[in-house]
């Protein structure tokens, strides 16, 4: 989990929100927020502490609208 985290800092991601949120895939309270915005748009990442499960939204220019990203895949984000 802290390799994980030291490459999301590494590519700039930062953590958006001191809570944690239910993981869908486990149902526990371990979801972790990280979050990137540039001038072109932004990432969300949602990485579950407990079992690994991760979700990820891309949002347009100006904090428009985000949109899932159904194939997302963070070992291949990270690579």
């Amino acid at each position: 989990m802290e390799a994980l985290e030291r490459r999301l800092h590494k590519r700039g991601f930062k953590r958006t929100d001191g809570f944690m949120f239910e993981c869908t895939a486990c149902g526990n309270n371990s979801m972790l927020t990280y979050g990137i915005m540039g001038k072109t748009g932004g990432r969300t990442i949602r990485l579950c502490v407990h079992c690994g499960a991760t979700k990820s939204w891309l949002s347009g220019a100006g904090m428009g609208s985000a949109s899932e990203d159904p194939d997302f895949d963070l070992e291949r984000f990270l690579a």
